[in-house]
């Protein structure tokens, strides 16, 4: 077969074509730092990518959820010690009450921190994490406790506890639960009725009332103080439980973050280039591409020019 000029040049374009766009593909793996720059060039490592790119993306979002839910519980706690340390100041002060040789004015100095005592329950009791409220179980847009009409049952001594919840006595009115993994989820929130349920402020509207009767004895006001002991204790209770989910929540939160480093190793395994190996590639192409231009220019023909010299 007869090799013609142009078939020469021809085959070192087309070969010399095919040296720039495997520069140009190199070059692109250098600057993106990843393998491939669209799914056409390796299906197989495309698919794996968006394997493990929905993978981590969920680890991070279990880790939102991680981190919502400890604040919702850091909060329920911080004033759940705010609810104990005020039961306990309301049982120092009738204990104080007790005694009998309290006047009816002391008395009433004692019923009047009390009743701004449980004012401050009753603002516990709506107490909200960012826009929701966190004591009126999956209402989390109502609060739980009216303060307008607290203040006025505790005014009026034959005053309906159920008049201080807008939505009527609380009752297990839903869980607020946060999925922190895969088919795993915690709750959050602490029933309404375990601790700020109508029999507290009943109780707590009972004691009121006493303290407001000159004629209340020191054994009556005594009385009193197991039924504080029995708020106390539940109060503790649900601390104890409260404290459970927080631990659950810690261990979670730490295997979380092993999965993410795990997730995003193996993602930039599949993904990433190694600059090293695609530096010398790289240098290796511009070396042989440099040869291929050489070659090329002795393969082509003098012009007349060269031979009328």
């Amino acid at each position: 077969m007869r090799v013609t000029q142009t078939m020469l040049t021809q085959t070192n374009l087309k070969h010399l074509s095919s040296s720039y766009n495997k520069l140009a593909q190199v070059q692109e793996q250098l600057i993106s730092g990843k393998r491939i720059q669209k799914a056409s060039e390796d299906p197989v490592v495309a698919m794996q990518g968006m394997r493990y790119r929905t993978e981590v993306r969920e680890v991070d979002q279990f880790r939102r959820n991680v981190s919502e839910a400890t604040s919702w519980m850091d909060l329920t706690d911080s004033t759940l010690n705010e609810v104990t340390e005020a039961v306990k100041r309301i049982r120092e002060l009738t204990t104080q009450a007790a005694n009998d040789t309290y006047e009816s004015s002391q008395r009433q100095i004692i019923q009047s921190e009390v009743n701004q005592l449980i004012e401050h329950l009753g603002s516990l009791a709506n107490a909200k994490s960012g826009e929701k409220y966190i004591y009126n179980g999956t209402k989390t847009d109502q609060p739980l406790v009216d303060m307008d009409a607290l203040k006025a049952f505790l005014a009026d001594p034959n005053g309906d506890v159920n008049s201080i919840y807008p939505g009527g006595a609380p009752a297990a009115s839903g869980k607020v639960a946060f999925e922190v993994s895969k088919g795993i989820t915690v709750q959050v929130n602490m029933q309404p009725e375990t601790v700020f349920g109508s029999d507290v402020f009943a109780g707590l509207h009972d004691l009121v009332s006493k303290l407001a009767d000159p004629n209340t004895t020191g054994e009556v006001l005594s009385n009193e103080l197991a039924d504080l002991d029995v708020i106390a204790q539940n109060l503790i209770t649900e601390r104890a439980e409260l404290g459970a989910r927080a631990n659950r929540l810690e261990l979670v939160d730490n295997r979380l973050q092993e999965h993410e480093i795990i997730a995003k190793t193996i993602m930039s395994d599949n993904e990433d280039i190694d600059i090293e190996r695609v530096i010398m590639e790289l240098k290796s192409h511009e070396t042989v591409h440099r040869a291929a231009l050489s070659a090329g220019a002795r393969i082509i023909q003098p012009t007349l020019l060269d031979f009328l010299r």
